[in-house]
């Protein structure tokens, strides 16, 4: 167990004004939220350069970080904007940058001195060499993807200096981090520029036995279990999900994680204390059943999909009785209830056999009937046998919303006849002390008591601060009250603004004009005419010069892929699988110990480039999202010169450096760390149905095949052919 509790950090998220002030007053020690651009969640009602640093003095007031989100994909033409908007981040005192393009990384490194970044989980580090490469790269932070296994969580705590943050409560994505192109490609809304339209939300029609269900739809992710763990691991961030979710799911989870890290200071937490906890998540926000494990152990059959429902569905408490007819276009319904319901609350009704969600009601009048039984009366048509779902509480949502955060404040009050009044206050490490321009006189008749200063300085209603403590020193002396209220009101000014002073006195970036000039040296990259990718199923005959043929097996085999090595020899290239936990990251590198030096990696992860410091020559692959000039230096800082584009990168960037364009094939719209295979046909890794043939279709967008990749363990891709412009250099893709 990691004894050094004052280190770990509850990270709520921020998609609002009322959801940043209800964090704060839950409990949170940082929030991260978004401006009006350069964020993932632009659907989000985000924060503006003109009233950001109100916020973040009113956090910092509070002893509460703030970490602002820029963590999409910037073309050239966005850096300008870009720029100045971080200036006045800068000049705002955030506390840190959370970001997942390698060119923000480079220019926010190079533009401000003493700047602090945060990787983003888009940026897909899971394992210790991209943990490394971030290292390298100036992050004191990597907020690990949901993939991140925990002994990999182990090894990167044991052998580099980051600090480790990892999601521990709230929507899972179903696609590997930042490699989901799905609603960009079918839609032209990028995730990865904030505009995700959540095509994984909707059904599919899996071609096996022809359901149809939501297939790509993750569960919720609720890891309080598996806490203890985490903090023995070496997290010491735990980061709550929902900058799209409402307040009072977002303050009662930062509650509950709050609660239970103090909770586990002297002891585990019990069955009971999880069992409430997760009836209150789920009651906020869930769909179904919590993910409790997520990746974090091998080969787990911790069902990742909920293919019944992709929306919230709360806590079920029992079912419908009767409905019938009452007056006035009412109906009366009585329901079964194993708890009790109230005026406010959100009810759903489920049909579990067939699927359907009937009804959502809010609950007005309700009657208590005996034996658990509750009458409701609403317009809504449903009927008896339904499952009844609690979607909202309006009791719990009122308690923590009313909640209100209080800064202590302790007075030490010393009032003599014939000298200054001299206060000191002092809150946590923070202290000033005020002297007033006036000399006490003494009093003729009801000289002021402790009491007399403590009935004034109570009156804090209006502030932040509660008096925690007042002691007073005093001889025979005479003050107004109005003196008093005015020292007050001068006290909790200077209190205020030394707290918040104290707590950004560390934060020392600021903006170096002179480095920001040599930031972007332009590099013609020079690049082989074709890139290849091929499989054991394609028979490639003739090895043509100036092209690199990149072999991506269905299972990684040492033979197999040694005797595919001896017939391209110089041309040879291997792809290195997205996904490398631990057992495949081993199995990977006793694979690359008996490869020839002159065969070269295909990247397709941040972990990859670590390759390139052994030796390797490594290919960056479309995978690592380069749109921009400054990610192509950034590349080239880490020894890589041979870069493909981001297949969301225009034709005239790809030009314009020379870089290579994928023209034609199979292109993963999304990589899965879970079976799809174990969500079709209800199998596990011991009774496994993979057969290659699995396809999911929408008829409002296509069909796409399911691949797979196997080392240690799985992973798989959801796949489409597409046919882009024919470039000067490009990547073919032969599996289709």
């Amino acid at each position: 167990m990691n004894n050094n509790f004052e280190k770990l950090e509850v990270l709520s998220p921020a998609g609002s004004a009322e959801c940043f002030f209800a964090n704060i007053a839950a409990g949170c020690d940082a929030v991260y939220l978004g401006l009006s651009s350069f964020n993932a969640r632009m659907k989000a009602q985000n924060f503006t350069v003109e009233n950001i640093r109100e916020y973040i003095k009113f956090a910092h007031k509070h002893s509460v970080k703030v970490y602002v989100t820029t963590n999409t994909l910037l073309t050239d033409d966005d850096f300008d904007d870009f720029l100045e908007m971080a200036k006045v981040l800068v000049e705002s005192k955030i506390d840190a940058f959370i970001v997942q393009d390698f060119g923000v990384a480079k220019l926010l490194k190079d533009s401000f001195d003493n700047i602090v970044l945060h990787s983003s989980t888009q940026m897909g580090i899971h394992n210790l060499a991209g943990a490394k490469i971030a290292e390298k790269l100036g992050f004191s932070r990597i907020v690990l993807s949901r993939e991140a296994a925990l002994q990999d969580i182990i090894e990167i705590k044991n052998n580099t200096n980051l600090e480790i943050e990892y999601f521990v409560q709230g929507a899972l994505c179903v696609a590997f981090s930042g490699n989901c192109y799905f609603s960009s490609l079918e839609k032209s809304a990028s995730g990865n520029e904030g505009k995700c339209l959540q095509l994984c939300r909707l059904p599919y029609k899996n071609n096996i036995d022809d359901k149809t269900a939501y297939y790509l739809s993750a569960r919720d992710l609720s890891l309080l279990e598996n806490l203890e763990e985490l903090i023995a691991a070496g997290v010491t961030s735990f980061k709550i999900e929902g900058r799209m979710r409402h307040s009072g799911y977002t303050a009662t989870a930062t509650k509950i994680y709050k609660t239970a890290i103090e909770k586990l200071k002297t002891a585990s937490l019990s069955k009971e204390f999880l069992t409430n906890c997760e009836n209150e998540l789920k009651i906020s926000y869930s769909r179904g059943d919590y993910n409790k494990a997520a990746y974090l152990k091998k080969h787990t059959d911790e069902p990742v999909i909920y293919s019944d429902y992709q929306n919230h569905i709360g806590k079920e408490i029992g079912f419908v009785k009767s409905v019938k007819p009452f007056k006035n276009n009412l109906n009366k319904a009585v329901l079964v209830l194993n708890e009790e319901i109230s005026a406010g609350d959100g009810l759903k009704f489920i049909n579990h056999k067939t699927k359907e969600q009937v009804a959502s009601i809010g609950v007005g009048n309700v009657e208590k009937l005996p034996n658990g039984e509750f009458a409701i009366y609403t317009t809504h048509n449903f009927y008896s046998g339904l499952s009844v779902h609690l979607t909202q509480s309006a009791k719990n949502e009122e308690k923590i919303l009313k909640n209100k955060k209080k800064i202590k404040l302790n007075i030490k009050i010393s009032a003599f006849s014939g000298k200054n009044l001299k206060i000191a206050a002092k809150s946590n490490e923070s202290q000033i002390e005020y002297i007033s321009d006036y000399i006490l006189e003494s009093a003729t008749k009801s000289p002021l008591d402790k009491n007399s200063f403590i009935s004034q300085f109570e009156k804090l209603s209006d502030t932040e601060f509660e008096l925690a403590d007042l002691s007073l020193e005093t001889d025979n002396i005479f003050l107004p009250k109005s003196k008093i209220n005015e020292a007050r009101r001068t006290i909790i000014s200077m209190i205020e603004e030394q707290i918040i002073f104290d707590n950004e006195k560390q934060i020392t970036a600021k903006f170096n004009p002179q480095s920001n000039e040599k930031i972007f040296c332009k590099k013609i990259i020079s690049n082989p005419a074709n890139i290849v990718i091929f499989s054991e199923n394609n028979d490639i005959q003739t090895v043509e010069p100036n092209t690199i043929y990149v072999y991506k097996p269905s299972i990684y085999l040492i033979d197999d892929i040694l005797k595919t090595e001896a017939k391209f020899k110089n041309n040879f290239a291997i792809s290195v699988p997205t996904i490398l936990k631990f057992e495949d990251k081993v199995l990977f590198e006793n694979i690359l110990q008996k490869l020839s030096k002159t065969t070269k990696l295909f990247a397709n992860n941040i972990s990859s480039l670590y390759y390139s410091f052994e030796g390797f020559d490594v290919i960056a692959s479309p995978l690592l999202n380069i749109k921009n000039k400054y990610a192509i230096n950034c590349l080239n800082d880490l020894n890589i010169s041979t870069i493909c584009a981001s297949i969301e990168a225009d034709d005239e960037f790809v030009s314009k450096y020379n870089l290579i364009g994928f023209a034609e094939g199979n292109f993963p719209l999304m990589t899965f760390a879970h079976c799809p295979y174990k969500v079709v046909t209800k199998s596990t890794c011991n009774s496994c149905k993979f057969n290659g043939k699995l396809a999911y279709s929408n008829p409002n967008l296509s069909s796409y095949k399911i691949s797979r990749t196997k080392l240690a363990n799985c992973q798989f891709e959801l796949n489409k052919v597409i046919s882009n412009q024919k470039f000067k250099f490009f990547v073919k893709n032969l599996n289709y």
